[in-house]
């Protein structure tokens, strides 16, 4: 096993690490984050006993060992370790801050609501849809193409598609095409309504061949999971328009400050009526969204 950052062996600790480690502790302690400590490390030209730059999530998996306070993985005090980087006080202390900071975290995720999620946001490098996500648990929110690691701060894509939608609507003859975009939709819905009722007789017909030995299993199986698998994509790509009809906006004269207060699903309604797909690039060494974004804007078939 390799030397532990803060020990020079096992029990014994290193005269310059320790101090700088219990310095970053009482930073975390003082309210600064992991990403904090961690520069401050770095600035102290502290390097990790491989000779590698410290990173957070490293400082995080050296901050959660209990070896660090000379304990064993069920808190019991190790033998021989007559130092320790922390005191076993410390430590426990130091993890409860690490599940406080976690469960307000967990909190901020959920209050994030994406606005171009659920296949509206494509990777141009790959193709699939992007995903929220974040780069850490401390990061902001963005999207991020689990394929190729495309990724973009959800701010910065999200303003840039909010201002191009909120533009299309001030051309004259805007209304008029999103009533058509509209109706095109609710035609769209009434079909998938009417293939998802279906999808029990279609499961039965399938049944019914491989009961008459027409179908073999392996394509028995196939059939039911292909099935299945078009059943789910139905009923999202049906919650999906469903959230693009009966937008309020009829009677709205001043579009921009009827986004400010709208809520997020009548503003996810409206980008997703408008609006395709929004298909990011990557950066290469440009962070500026006009060079790294393209709309697909939705046109009527009538």
């Amino acid at each position: 096993m390799g030397r532990l950052s803060g020990y020079e062996r096992a029990g014994v600790t290193h005269p310059q690490e320790a101090p700088l480690l219990r310095e970053a502790v009482s930073l975390l302690f003082g309210g600064e984050t992991e990403a904090e400590a961690t520069r401050w490390l770095t600035g102290q030209g502290m390097l990790t006993p491989r000779g590698n730059a410290f990173r957070r999530e490293v400082l995080h998996r050296l901050l959660t060992n209990p070896r660090l306070a000379g304990l064993d993985e069920n808190g019991e005090p190790l033998e021989g370790w007559d130092e320790r980087v922390l005191e076993p006080e410390v430590f426990h202390r130091l993890q409860k801050l690490y599940e406080e900071r976690s469960e307000k975290r967990g909190k901020s995720r959920e209050a994030y609501d994406y606005l171009l999620t659920g296949g509206c946001a494509l990777c141009d490098e790959c193709g699939p849809a992007m995903i929220g996500s974040r780069v850490h648990a401390e990061a902001p929110p963005s999207y991020k193409c689990d394929d190729c690691g495309t990724r973009i701060n959800a701010d910065r894509l999200e303003d840039f598609v909010v201002e191009y939608v909120l533009a299309e609507l001030l051309k004259p003859g805007a209304r008029e095409r999103l009533e058509k975009l509209e109706c095109d939709i609710e035609a769209e819905i009434a079909r998938l309504k009417r293939h998802i009722e279906d999808a029990a007789q279609r499961d039965a017909s399938i049944g019914e061949l491989y009961g008459r030995g027409l179908m073999v299993k392996a394509a028995f199986l196939a059939a039911q999971k292909a099935s299945k698998e078009d059943l789910r994509l139905s009923k999202l790509r049906l919650k999906q328009l469903e959230q693009m009809t009966d937008l309020p906006i009829g009677d709205v004269h001043d579009l921009v400050a009827w986004w400010r207060t709208a809520p997020h699903a009548s503003k996810r309604g409206l980008v997703l009526l408008e609006i395709e797909h929004v298909r990011v690039g990557r950066a290469r060494g440009s962070q500026v969204p006009e060079k790294r974004v393209l709309i697909d804007w939705r046109q009527p078939t009538s």
